[in-house]
């Protein structure tokens, strides 16, 4: 809120809290003003405070979303928009910035890949699948294609260098006629992120921070030293019932297994000792948490300036693991002359992870528990038992295997604008983004990578170097035409560039572990060397005109003409328009004397956006015909030569997305609750995928425009004031999505296009989601009275049973295989609530993600490995499965799961999480006037308190990642303060 004293350039603006300072003599009038209220005038007399209520203006709303090169006011928005406010930010008090919007934002899924501590990992999707392709390299599935992301201007591909702490704020650009303003940029949504800039008034200082830990939990079952023993019994008699011959099972029992059969002299003494060994436990701890936030910013009516810094660091629950990031950032913005305008940011961040081994997580897991960790002296043991000789303690891994990510990475953006006349405007920016980034492994000779062999130890440094701009020139116009019109226009000259390069080398053979990777030298054999370089254009023309008819009828007409250098030199120019309109029933005369609604505005918009390929894997060579160099023999000579390694594409041109959205944004009750309910449609043609070529051709594939998907859906956001009054307020905000996707054809008539990645089938089938699990569909376990009809199709009581979906008696690839579900959810939602009491709050946030279905990697890895191989049998998954005595469903007998047993580890991994509990307390206006300060705030904070799900996995979130290099999911506790003056 800003605070001015009337006919002076005197002013501040007030905290999160609404405190404030100035100095004003007795008989001035102080204006208090905020967007979206009716200001207010107060006559100063003799009182050294004031209180003041501010009251909603239902007249004209004035909050403003940012729209991409522009704002507008939220009441006059013809778009489906969606805002995460720096007051939101800082509730849920996360590391990096996309888990911050996780469940904020309707229609937008954001589901975390990796648990490792500033890995980034992260797939987002805006409205569902937007493309099938990903590349040639997993056959078009991918995870997650994600949103253009754009920071103070900047396109930028990812935002974990972000601090939070530093975002003002995050608007989602959510259907094509929104994001259309960014042409081929925005067809899978835009994420618009300003950070925190200069206000004027007396300059103000923050710091906030909070400190903290955290602990593993939601540990799938395994088994102990003693449960160990029965376990492998049954895996005995599951091998005895797999190569049963004469279908008679009763021969075999646990009871009649002699264990020593399958255990060495070592592991019976270990067992007879009672060792019983947690290798969870010895790789993890309580990772500690902490972040430091310190920024000024004020100013006067002619130059506002900001700067600050921060210091985040997150300790892994894997010994080894670590991140931290430090970063600072300035930004000033000054009127030089009445028509002159000169503006100046950056942000600079330093980053260092250590994701520490990548086999120690699925080594403890692995390993048997009657294995010891230390010998009789307390030493460690390299391999927990002499019999097993491919699994290592893990233990030394943490210790011995150092994986360091270090990247420096700027942006900046530097402006120039002046305004000749009256309501117009020409500026010119130009905005860098560098980031060189520096991976370096080593992997000892005590890890399970090398094994003990000193050949095998490597070190490896990868380089790389990432330099992009964009430089805009903006024309603006605005005109109020007369009392009842106006109209702003806007028109821009944008280019976009980007480099990347690449160096990399391996060496291997390393005689000490006390270099790492710093000396290569030090190495005898050159194992892998390489390098790369790409580079991309894109140059745009975009207009967009916004009419205004009494403040009621509101129309937007964009179009933007982009020119991609990735395409074929035929098509690589293409226009994307869009229109949308705004009705504001609120504001016609008949609906003043009505008493239900305070606010009713209808929208309808139809907009286009491109994709030129680069976000599915199409590089920037990838519509050219490519020589590499290789060897060949002639007679005892090896001769370079060279071949054509791709496959041109002269035809390639843009894949379009068409989208038409229907929208209603309303009030009730003097807008004590809000809400808008947008429905869309969206098309996806001429989708550019990597199309598969017979062998014969001598090349694998080639980029293709090969087929037509579509999304549908529904996207509902509430927010309600539940009660307001002075002592006592409740606030909550729930949003709700739910998209159906289908892919409608398929290049050359193709129905289908069978393919595995992440651990399971999947498939683009038309008439069903993209990437679509695909297998057989799970009907129990094959019980002993049902050993005839068991044989019939080649299998065993104890086996995993499918459904014959043909009914032709046999169990088939091509009869009997189906679409099982999809790995992007049928729904989500988020529920945040607030209460403020006094000068304490609580708040608390609740997401969902319902209808996903996933080969479960734990499953896939854990339950059962090697139960062909009892006397190498790994530790396995503790649950209930099927034995002759124990006749369930639930699971098949160990050692016996038969051709069938992927079925059952096709799970749904639908969810309830409780994101973040945080209760506060503010220290009363009174005590902090006379500290001379503006704001204390204390609070402490649980985030991912809870998870609820049937999955019995690691993280459900991430449940189809591979094990290599995977992380516990993990709660956190935390205390810190906001501190202002």
């Amino acid at each position: 809120m800003t605070v001015n004293i009337k006919g002076s350039n005197t002013g501040t603006v007030t905290d999160l809290d609404g405190s404030f300072e100035i100095k004003a003599e007795s008989g001035s009038i102080l204006v208090f003003s905020f967007v979206g209220y009716v200001s207010q005038e107060v006559i100063i007399k003799d009182q050294t405070s004031l209180s003041i209520n501010m009251e909603t203006d239902i007249a004209s709303l004035e909050e403003v979303a940012i729209i991409g090169y522009g704002k507008v006011k939220r009441s006059n928005l013809t778009g489906s928009v969606s805002t995460v406010s720096s007051e939101t930010l800082e509730k849920t008090n996360k590391i990096d910035a996309v888990s911050s919007i996780q469940g904020q934002v309707a229609g937008v899924t954001v589901q975390r890949t990796d648990n490792k501590p500033g890995s980034g990992g992260f797939n987002i999707r805006v409205r569902g699948a937007n493309t099938i392709n990903s590349g040639s390299g997993n056959g078009g599935y991918s995870p997650g294609q994600n949103p253009l992301f754009v920071v103070d201007g900047i396109f930028v591909d990812d935002i974990s260098f972000l601090n939070p702490a530093d975002i003002e704020r995050m608007d989602v650009l959510k259907d094509a006629a929104s994001a259309a303003i960014y042409g081929s940029r925005g067809t899978n949504g835009v994420v618009i992120i300003q950070t925190k800039k200069g206000k004027e008034g007396k300059m103000s200082i923050r710091y906030n921070n909070y400190v903290g830990f955290k602990e593993i939990y939601n540990l799938p079952p395994v088994f102990d030293g003693q449960s160990y023993i029965p376990f492998l019994r049954d895996v005995v008699v599951g091998n005895q019932f797999a190569s049963n011959k004469d279908g008679n099972f009763s021969q075999y029992s646990a009871a009649a297994v002699n264990i020593e059969d399958y255990l060495s002299e070592e592991e019976l003494q270990n067992i007879a000792n009672g060792v019983s060994t947690d290798w969870v436990d010895l790789i993890t701890r309580n990772g500690f948490q902490q972040n430091h936030t310190l920024d000024l910013s004020g100013g006067n009516e002619n130059t506002v300036y900001a700067a600050g810094l921060g210091y985040t660091e997150d300790e892994g629950t894997t010994y080894g693991e670590d991140f931290k990031r430090y970063t600072l950032k300035g930004n000033i913005q000054s009127d030089l002359t009445d028509w002159l305008t000169f503006g100046y940011d950056n942000y600079i961040t330093l980053a260092t992870t250590n994701e520490g081994s990548l086999e120690a997580f699925r080594s403890a897991y692995r390993l048997k528990p009657i294995g010891r960790a230390y010998d009789e002296n307390g030493d460690l043991l390299f391999l927990p038992t002499q019999k097993e000789t491919q699994v290592s303690n893990p233990i030394f891994d943490t210790k011995n295997w150092k994986l360091e990510n270090k990247y420096i990475n700027f942006i900046g953006n530097i402006s120039l604008s002046i305004k000749p006349l009256k309501g117009l405007s020409i500026t010119t920016k130009f905005a860098p983004n560098v980031k060189y980034t520096r991976l370096g492994e080593y992997r000892g000779l005590y890890t399970k990578s090398a094994i003990g062999n000193q050949s095998s130890t490597r070190a490896q440094v990868d380089n790389f170097l990432d330099y992009s701009y964009t430089w805009d020139n903006i024309i603006d116009y605005n005109k109020d035409i007369d009392s009842d019109n106006s109209i702003a226009a806007t028109f821009i000259y944008s280019r976009f560039l980007q480099e990347n390069e690449s160096y990399n080398i391996q060496i291997r053979n390393f005689s000490s572990d006390n270099f790492l990777f710093y000396n290569l030298g030090a190495g005898s054999n050159i194992n892998s060397y390489g390098s790369g370089f790409s580079k991309q254009t894109l140059e745009s023309y975009t207009a967009r005109v916004n009419y205004n008819l009494m403040d009621r009828y509101i129309l937007t007409l964009t179009g933007r003409y982009d020119g991609a250098s990735v395409l074929s030199e035929d098509n690589k120019w293409a226009f994307f328009p869009s229109a949308s309109l705004a009705y504001r029933v609120i504001r016609e005369n008949f609906m003043n004397s009505q008493k239900v609604f305070s606010d009713l505005k209808l929208r309808l918009s139809y907009g286009q956006t491109g994709n030129n390929g680069i976000g599915g894997g199409l590089n920037p060579l990838g519509t050219l015909s490519l020589l590499n160099s290789s060897y060949t023999n002639l007679g005892d000579a090896s001769v370079p030569t060279l071949f054509v390694s791709g496959l041109a594409n002269q035809d390639l041109s843009w894949e379009r997305t068409s989208e038409v959205n229907v929208g209603v944004d309303f009030g009730f009750l003097n807008n004590r609750l809000t809400g808008s309910v947008d429905i869309y449609n969206r098309n996806i043609r001429d989708i550019i995928f990597f199309r598969p070529l017979p062998t014969a051709t001598g090349f694998s594939g080639t980029f293709d425009n090969i087929g037509e998907s579509r999304n549908r859906g529904i996207e509902i956001g509430l927010n309600a004031k539940i009660i307001d009054n002075d002592n006592f307020k409740w606030n909550t905000n729930i949003n709700f999505a739910s998209n159906r996707n289908e892919i409608v054809n398929l290049y050359n008539n193709s129905n289908e296009i069978i393919f595995g990645a992440q651990g399971g089938t999947f498939i683009h089938r038309v008439g069903e989601p993209t990437g679509s699990l695909y297998g057989y569909k799970y009907d129990g376990i094959w019980q002993l009275d049902q050993a005839e009809e068991a044989a019939t199709y080649g299998q065993k009581p104890g086996q995993v049973r499918v459904v014959d979906i043909n009914g032709d008696g046999q169990i088939t690839e091509q009869g009997d295989r189906t679409v099982l579900g999809n790995p992007l959810p049928k729904w989500t939602g988020g529920f945040t609530s607030t209460m403020n009491y006094k000068d304490f709050d609580f708040s608390f946030f609740v997401y969902t993600s319902q209808g996903v279905t996933i080969s479960s990697n734990f499953h896939n890895a854990r339950a059962f490995s090697y139960d062909g191989e009892p006397a190498r049998l790994w530790n396995g998954y503790d649950t209930n499965y099927w034995t002759p005595d124990n006749p369930t469903n639930n699971w098949f007998q160990p050692g016996n799961g038969g051709p069938y047993q992927q079925a059952i580890k096709n799970m749904d991994v639908s969810f309830v999480k409780v994101g973040f509990m945080t209760l506060g307390y503010s220290l009363p206006t009174t005590t902090t006037e006379k500290l001379g300060i503006k704001r204390l705030r204390l609070y402490t904070t649980v985030q991912n308190p809870f998870t609820f799900t049937d999955y019995d996995g690691w993280d459900p979130e991430n449940a189809g990642r591979n094990t290599y290099g995977a992380a516990f999911m993990s709660r956190t506790y935390m205390a810190g303060l906001n501190f202002s003056f």
